[in-house]
């Protein structure tokens, strides 16, 4: 029988029809990049103590530069600081310009942008740099017509004051040094920031007092990573959390941070939520 062209592509479409066509394979994740490339990239920011960067050798370190080195060489890998601000974050880690985030809040509008574990960093709680002379105990007592706020743009602080204060003026600064300046120069009155934080800025400059604001809620902090449609990451990322946390490692890095800056952490809440009374 002579086979034609036409007999020919019939054949081969009813032989394509009656096999079963390959899988395509899963696409890449973060994860496999990091082994490949043997580099975990985090975000860094001025903001202690989560992370500070040395002026005299421009070394970074902090809490989240900890954390990061843990999960560095849990991987077998060198972690890489990627400098950038708390408001382009989101923006750096959709553009692939570094892996993880440390204590990136998981809020709503983040969430449609980036990714988050499912575990925990850890926790903190809201806190405020008052006034020595202040007697304010309540977020309510800060809302006063008059009061003027500081908090870090593009934080979920920034928010969280935003929606509370509706009669305080709030000024908006880049980072946690630069609130904490404005508050030094008396140019604000308070300073909000999470309580570790605040721990640290006031024992360097020694004014004001640091508070609790009522009523206090812990806050469960995480790292933001970059959608992907392989979870591997971001699954192995949520194991050494909740891992880390169970074992009392995140609290440990604070501790010996708050040490290192000549800091007696005794009687300072930690990170851990289970210990605050």
């Amino acid at each position: 029988m002579n086979t034609t062209r036409r007999t020919f592509i019939a054949a081969a479409a009813a032989g394509l029809a009656g096999t079963a066509l390959p899988a395509f394979a899963q696409a890449a994740s973060t994860l496999d990049r990091i082994r490949q490339d043997k580099q975990l990239r985090i975000g860094v920011t001025s903001a202690e103590p989560w992370f500070f960067k040395d002026p005299m050798t421009e070394k970074w370190t902090g809490v989240g530069v900890a954390m990061g080195e843990r999960l560095a060489a849990n991987l077998g890998v060198t972690l890489v600081p990627v400098e950038t601000t708390w408001a382009n974050a989101v923006a750096a880690l959709q553009a692939g310009r570094m892996d993880l985030m440390f204590v990136l809040d998981p809020t709503e509008e983040r969430r449609k942008a980036i990714d988050f574990p499912d575990a925990p960093l850890f926790y903190y709680a809201m806190g405020a740099l008052v006034q020595a002379s202040s007697d304010a105990k309540s977020w309510t007592d800060l809302d006063k017509a008059g009061t003027r706020i500081g908090v870090t743009l593009g934080t979920s602080l920034d928010k969280n004051v935003t929606a509370m204060a509706k009669n305080a003026e709030i000024s908006r600064f880049a980072n946690n040094d630069e609130a904490i300046a404005a508050f030094a120069a008396r140019r604000v009155d308070v300073v909000v920031q999470f309580h570790p934080a605040l721990v640290v800025q006031y024992s360097r400059l020694k004014l004001g007092k640091v508070i609790l604001p009522t009523p206090v809620d812990p806050v469960p902090t995480s790292a933001g990573l970059r959608k992907e449609e392989n979870p591997a990451f971001r699954n192995w990322v949520s194991e050494q959390f909740a891992t880390l946390y169970k074992d009392g490692v995140p609290n440990q890095i604070f501790e010996a941070y708050l040490k290192l800056k000549g800091i007696n952490p005794a009687g300072i809440p930690g990170l851990a939520k289970e210990a605050w009374q």
